[in-house]
């Protein structure tokens, strides 16, 4: 295949207008020449994250130069190569790095990306099912293994998932039930519990009921361990119905990054706290998240989890998801 430079890649790009004002558009961008150990990736499909949203309304914490190009996943063929580890068309993903944030993402026609961060496509999935599942689903089989570490029985009390409609909420539920454990999915809208329940949730939990509890240093045990994307409240009444030994497991803080609560659940119940960091996951825990995402990718219900768009109308989508009003997945077919 022959490659000439600078390509120009459509992409979605972020400019800042004004100190809290930011415009989405989709241009052309200049892709020059791979360095050293780089390699550019023509991109089939992408996804939209949590952490995308944040980007695309000027989360200055994640990115302080503009324009940028938002996108942490991207799914495609590798078209140019300066590194020993891939040749020219290999298929490949990037999920859980610093792209997308550090660098240019992958809601573009084609990304330029370091190799250390590519990974080869497992062999049980295809480019638009790594990215059904992308970060958010590899940051939910990252929490569900350290919670499942603890040997939790699969008749035993509910796992809680906080966040349950959102993209690691919603796999969360999926995963976790197809492992054959009871789930309950929090929600701040009881209109959501079809979907919940299409996708594996046993009980549906009320947000403002669960937080109205007794202000008691430990409460009736109700779960045997929680996924919380939320943070905040979630976690400090969460940590008080939590059984023996169990954990929360802490992924996002979408309400709050502080928690104000009893240590008594700790010391008295042996609850652990435990933090995600997606990126910071060895070649080892990845080849392990990988399989294990491999081995449920092929279920028809599959399809309830997410949506398809084009790249050429993700801002609608973007727009969707910042109303509240999509649940699940979003992957961006992006040619």
């Amino acid at each position: 295949m022959s490659i000439f430079f600078p390509i120009k890649s459509k992409a979605l790009t972020i400019k800042k207008i004004s100190t809290q004002k930011y415009k989405l558009s989709l241009e052309k961008i200049d892709i020059k020449n791979v360095k050293k150990n780089e390699v550019i990736i023509k991109v089939h499909y992408s996804s939209l994250n949590y952490k995308d949203i944040l980007l695309c309304s000027g989360n200055l914490g994640l990115v302080r130069k503009y324009p940028h190009v938002p996108g942490i996943d991207a799914a495609g063929v590798i078209i140019k190569s300066n590194s020993k580890k891939f040749r020219v068309g290999e298929k490949v993903l990037v999920v859980a790095r610093a792209m997308g944030v550090s660098t240019f993402g992958g809601l573009s026609e084609y990304v330029k990306v370091p190799s250390q961060w590519v990974e080869k496509i497992p062999k049980k999935l295809s480019l638009k099912k790594s990215m059904i599942f992308g970060t958010a689903g590899f940051t939910a089989q990252m929490a569900i293994f350290k919670l499942l570490n603890k040997n939790l029985k699969k008749n035993s009390l509910p796992i809680l998932v906080s966040g349950s409609t959102g993209g690691v909420g919603s796999i969360a539920v999926f995963m976790l039930s197809k492992l054959g454990y009871k789930v309950s999915a929090l929600t701040s809208n009881l209109k959501n519990s079809l979907f919940l329940k299409k996708i594996g949730a046993n009980e549906i939990v009320d947000i403002k009921k669960f937080l109205s509890t007794p202000n008691m240093p430990l409460l009736k045990i109700r779960f045997s361990g929680i996924i919380d994307n939320l943070g905040g409240e979630i976690i400090s009444v969460g940590l008080k119905q939590i059984a023996d030994d169990g954990q929360i497991i802490s992924i996002g803080n979408v309400l709050n990054e502080n928690i104000n609560t009893s240590l008594l659940p700790l010391i008295l119940r042996g609850v652990q706290i435990a933090g995600i960091n997606a990126e910071s996951a060895s070649l080892i825990m990845r080849k392990k998240i990988w399989k294990e995402i491999s081995k449920v990718s092929n279920y028809s219900d599959l399809n309830f989890l997410y949506k398809e768009c084009q790249l050429n109308n993700v801002i609608n989508y973007i727009e969707k998801v910042k109303s509240n009003k999509h649940l699940g997945r979003i992957i961006v077919k992006i040619k």
